[in-house]
């Protein structure tokens, strides 16, 4: 059976170049009818946060990237990581070594913070290395690579504090959940040679690898919080979309022609490690922000409802009428690219007073505002609110009356009805808004000028 796992270390928010490793790995197990593990990398107690552990599973939910049989925690395996550390030391393939103290170690915490029975005082236990053989390894994604045993070392599998290292639990863990393909970031090359020889030395067949590239910001440059936001939480909580990530990260790496949509339907049937780029993805803000964008309009209006009310809530606004909400939301669900974003432009269909930037219509000509918001004021006063189409003649009215372009008279009207110059159209505006609330606010901005 094809296995794949996820192996996220809990000492911080999961990266969004996490995030497509968990996806390749869920994808290509999930396409062939495969299991994907979730386990938690959590032996380094000192830098562990439970805070970090939830918000990895809760992401990972969210993003519909659902994992098989219960979540594998490596502080819960402490116990068996020491007995094939010891299995290691009885076949003579590990070794007692005593700690240098120098510079670069002098300030290390030696405490014991796992006791156990290999434990010895001022030494590791070191897995030895054999330096006889090169590896061949053929990755999924890069071809044939080479390690020389030039390179190899002796690598510490025990510190002395008693706590197991990455290479000998992680190899541990996929000898004990069978898994198949090691679906990774290329960051992980360096350490393939050392746990194929782990593998080799517990006498387990090696499983496939898969590097991935890694991403990079537009600067070519690793990604990192100095390119913006990099964490999924950060995402989560602007209101991007699962669908829009999860869509965004399978094409970030990967492709199917000249493709940009894809269902997760598609995306199974599609996915395969052959079609993954050898060379580092960028990560396109703007292209994310298309894709979040494109799903937010395909959205029923009903379910965009549903999403926002969070976002609205959360900028103290209370929407005691949900169908004014979606009348709203037919205006302005495709004038920006995130849930936060489109909440945040719709704040003054809420508020009962606009806080005027008077900044803002400096351009404007002085001697027509006045001017307009009377004639503006006069005209809506005289018709009823009841079709827009009333609404755009009255607004023919008042630019012809005014011997006036639309262009000088409506952006007035529109920041006198929202606070900002841009704004869904007018009439649109109007008619939701209703003749009560649009005199209200032609007034107040009259009154201040």
């Amino acid at each position: 059976m094809i296995k794949t796992r996820f192996a996220p270390s809990p000492t911080g928010w999961l990266h969004i170049g996490g995030v497509r490793t968990a996806l390749f790995s869920w994808l290509f197990s999930r396409s062939q009818d495969g299991q994907f593990i979730l386990r938690i990398d959590d032996t380094d107690r000192a830098r562990n946060i439970k805070e970090y552990s939830d918000a990895i599973i809760s992401a990972l939910n969210l993003l519909g990237l659902n994992h098989d049989n219960e979540v594998i925690y490596q502080s819960d395996r402490f116990n068996i990581y020491i007995e094939r550390i010891e299995q290691l030391l009885t076949n003579g393939k590990a070794y007692y070594d005593k700690i240098e103290i120098n510079e670069k170690t002098k300030d290390t915490d030696l405490e014991i913070q796992f006791s156990n029975k290999l434990n010895k005082k001022g030494h590791v236990i070191r897995f030895k290395n054999q330096k006889e053989h090169e590896v061949n390894l053929n990755d999924l994604i890069h071809g044939e690579i080479i390690f020389k045993p030039n390179s190899f070392h002796d690598v510490v599998i025990l510190r002395s504090n008693g706590v197991p290292t990455y290479n000998l639990t992680s190899v541990v863990d996929d000898i004990d959940f069978k898994i198949s393909h090691i679906i990774r970031g290329d960051d992980h090359l360096s350490n393939t040679a050392v746990q194929i020889n782990l593998f080799n030395a517990f006498e387990s067949k090696t499983p496939n690898f898969a590097h991935l590239p890694m991403i990079h910001g537009k600067d070519g440059k690793r990604l990192s919080k100095r390119h913006g936001a990099v964490d999924i939480n950060s995402f989560i909580e602007e209101g991007y979309l699962g669908e829009a990530i999860i869509n965004y990260l399978a094409r970030t790496g990967w492709s199917h022609g000249d493709k940009e949509i894809f269902s997760i339907d598609e995306l199974l049937k599609l996915f395969s490690l052959e079609r993954v780029t050898k060379s580092a993805a960028v990560f396109d803000h703007d292209k994310l922000n298309w894709l979040n964008q494109h799903y937010i309009k395909n959205k029923k209006i009903s379910e965009v409802r549903k999403m926002i009310l969070p976002y609205l809530n959360a900028l103290d606004i209370k929407v005691n009428d949900e169908k004014y909400l979606e009348e709203i939301l037919k205006l302005g669900i495709e004038r920006d690219f995130s849930l936060k974003r489109i909440a945040e432009g719709l704040t003054y269909y809420f508020v009962d007073n606009i806080d005027y930037d008077l900044e803002m219509i400096k351009k404007f000509n002085d001697k027509s505002i006045i001017p307009i918001l009377d004639k503006s004021i006069e005209k809506f006063s005289s018709i009823r609110f009841d079709k827009k189409e009333k609404i755009s003649e009255t607004m023919k009215i008042i630019c012809e009356e005014l011997q006036l372009k639309f262009s000088e008279v409506g952006p007035v009207i529109r920041f006198a009805l929202t606070g900002k110059l841009k704004a869904p159209s007018i009439d649109d505006l109007c008619f939701v808004l209703g003749a009560e609330n649009t005199l209200k606010r032609l007034n107040s901005l009259k009154s201040i000028l």
